[in-house]
C-alpha cells in the first residue's frame, strides 16, 4: 500500500540505433507507460481511476477490497478499443520535436562550450557608418546551429531581394569561414571579411616555416624574413608581398642571425626596388587570402565593426527581451519570435535615428525675431 507501480516497455522506434560505433549491440531503453498506486476509496471514484482499472482487469477486485488506483504519471494519450492498441508519448522526447541541440559559449565560462537544446536566430546587421546607424536587414531562424556556417547566403539573399542597396563588406566570424561563402559574397562584388577558422592546422614555427607563409597568409623571403603586403591585383585577383629589403635596416645582433643561415651579399632581389617579391591568389587560397590583406590595421579596424552584431543580439535579449527564455513548443513559433524581434529592433532604431535627427536640427536653429523700428522700441520700454 502507498508504494509506486511502474509499467514499462521497451522502445518500440525504428529509429533506435542497433550498434554502436564499435560495433557492440545497443540495449534499448526503457520507456515508462505510466505510474499509480494503491489507496483506499472513499467510495467516490474518479471515472479516470475506475477506466485505469478496468484497462488493468482489476475493478472488481479493488471495489470488492475498498481500494483504488490512483495515477501518477501518465503517457498513454490513445487506446483503441477495436484492436486492444494503444498509443504512447516517450517522455524522454521533448515536446517541441522541430528543436535540435546546438552548442553555445558557457555564460559562466566563456572558453568552455555547453550544449543547449532549442533555435537558433542567424540576424544580419548593417552598419551606416556615415550615419552612425545600426539596422537589422535579414533574419533566418533555424534548429539547433548545425547549419548556421551557411546561413549567411540565405540572409544575403533576403537582402538582395527586396533592397537595391548593395553591400561592400561582409563581416563574419569564425563559423561563416566555408569557401561557398567567399564564392558567393565576392560574386554578389563584396569583400569578406570573415575570421579565419584554422581547424586542425599546425601553427609551430618549423611548420609555418616549411609551407612558406605565416598564419595570415603572408609569405616569407627567402632569407626567412616575413614580406609585408604591397597592393592587391583586381584584375588577376591575387596580393603582392614584397620583404622591401628590410635585411639593410637590421640592427647588427639581427643582421648577423639572419647572416649565419642566409648569405645576404648573395641576395638575386636586393637590386630590386622593393626587394623580393611574391603573388598570393585568391584561387589558390580563397579562405586565407584576402581583398584586405589579413592582420593589417586595416582588417583590423574593419572586423571590429562585427560588435555591431553583438550589440543587436543583446539588445532583442536584454532591452526588447522577446527573446529572453521564450516559451517556444515549435518551429513555426520560433519564426513568428525571430520576425517580431527583428522588425521592433528595426522600429525602435530607425525611429531613434529620426529622434536623434530632429533634435540635433532644432538645438542648432535660432530664432532671430524680426526688426522692430527704434521709436516702437523706445514705447516698449517706457511702457
Amino acid at each position: 500500500m502507498g508504494s509506486e507501480i511502474r509499467v514499462y516497455t521497451a522502445c518500440p522506434s525504428e529509429r533506435f540505433p542497433e550498434k554502436n560505433r564499435k560495433g557492440k549491440e545497443i540495449k534499448r531503453p526503457k520507456v515508462e507507460l505510466f505510474a499509480c498506486k494503491l489507496a483506499f476509496s472513499d467510495g467516490d471514484i474518479p471515472l479516470e481511476q475506475k477506466n485505469t482499472a478496468i484497462l488493468f482487469g482489476v475493478n472488481e477486485e479493488l471495489e470488492r477490497q475498498g481500494l483504488c488506483l490512483k495515477t501518477l504519471r501518465n503517457n498513454v494519450t490513445h487506446i483503441n478499443a477495436v484492436d486492444d492498441s494503444i498509443t504512447i508519448r516517450c517522455p524522454k522526447l521533448p515536446k517541441d520535436t522541430d528543436a535540435r541541440i546546438g552548442v553555445r559559449r558557457d555564460p559562466k565560462n566563456p572558453d568552455k562550450k555547453e550544449k543547449i537544446f532549442g533555435y537558433n536566430l542567424v540576424l544580419s546587421t548593417s552598419v551606416e557608418l556615415q550615419l552612425k546607424l545600426e539596422l537589422p536587414v535579414a533574419v533566418t531562424n533555424i534548429a539547433g546551429n548545425a547549419e548556421e556556417g551557411s546561413q549567411i547566403i540565405a540572409n544575403n539573399e533576403q537582402l538582395h531581394s527586396h533592397h537595391e542597396a548593395d553591400v561592400k563588406i561582409d563581416i563574419a566570424d569564425a563559423k561563416y569561414d566555408i569557401i561557398k561563402n567567399y564564392q558567393y559574397i565576392r560574386e554578389k562584388g563584396s569583400i569578406p571579411i570573415i575570421d579565419y577558422n584554422r581547424r586542425n592546422e599546425d601553427l609551430s614555427k618549423s611548420a609555418i616555416l616549411n609551407r612558406g607563409y605565416d598564419q595570415n597568409g603572408w609569405p616569407f623571403a627567402p632569407c626567412g624574413l616575413l614580406t609585408r603586403p604591397n597592393g592587391f591585383d583586381q584584375a588577376h585577383q591575387r596580393l603582392t608581398f614584397c620583404c622591401f629589403k628590410q635585411c639593410l635596416k637590421l640592427r647588427e645582433t639581427a643582421l648577423k642571425n639572419l647572416q649565419s643561415g642566409y648569405n645576404i651579399s648573395q641576395c638575386p632581389h636586393i637590386l630590386n626596388r622593393t626587394g623580393f617579391a611574391k603573388h598570393m591568389s585568391i584561387k589558390e587560397y580563397p579562405r586565407l587570402i584576402n581583398e584586405i590583406p589579413r592582420g593589417t590595421k586595416r582588417y583590423d579596424t574593419i572586423k571590429k565593426l562585427r560588435s555591431a552584431a553583438e550589440r543587436a543580439n543583446s539588445t532583442i535579449k536584454e532591452d526588447i527581451k522577446i527573446l529572453e527564455k521564450p516559451r517556444v513548443l515549435s518551429g513555426f513559433r520560433s519564426n513568428i519570435l525571430g520576425q517580431m524581434a527583428g522588425i521592433t529592433l528595426l522600429l525602435k532604431r530607425a525611429l531613434s535615428f529620426i529622434v536623434k535627427i530632429t533634435n540635433q536640427f532644432a538645438k542648432s536653429l535660432e530664432l532671430r525675431p524680426p526688426p522692430i523700428p527704434k521709436s516702437i522700441q523706445n514705447i516698449i520700454q517706457l511702457e
